[in-house]
């Protein structure tokens, strides 16, 4: 899995600007094998629901070099979503 030591990383945006990110958590999916993170950038919708976004892990080596790759498929989404509800749910306690 991913781990950050502050879970703070970095990653560019489509304007080529750094963004800030938070990692919620991370998992290793038994379906496909590949590895997942779930993060934030701090910021909201127009309903105060904070943004949060998914990617795979294609290539880890260590913290400083990690290559994401978009998930495309509606199977590894509804994984996604199933562990972010879980999540949200220890989080609420």
């Amino acid at each position: 899995m991913y781990e950050s030591t502050d879970g703070i990383f970095t990653v560019q945006g489509s304007d080529g600007k750094d963004i800030e990110c938070q990692l919620l958590f991370s998992f290793e999916s038994e379906l496909s094998g590949k590895v997942y993170i779930v993060y934030t950038d701090g910021s909201t919708d127009k309903d105060g629901n904070m943004s949060v976004f998914a990617s795979a892990v294609e290539e880890y080596i260590n913290d400083e070099d990690i290559t994401f790759t978009a998930i495309t498929s509606d199977s590894e989404w509804k994984e996604i979503d199933k562990k972010l509800e879980e999540y949200l749910s220890e989080e609420r306690g």
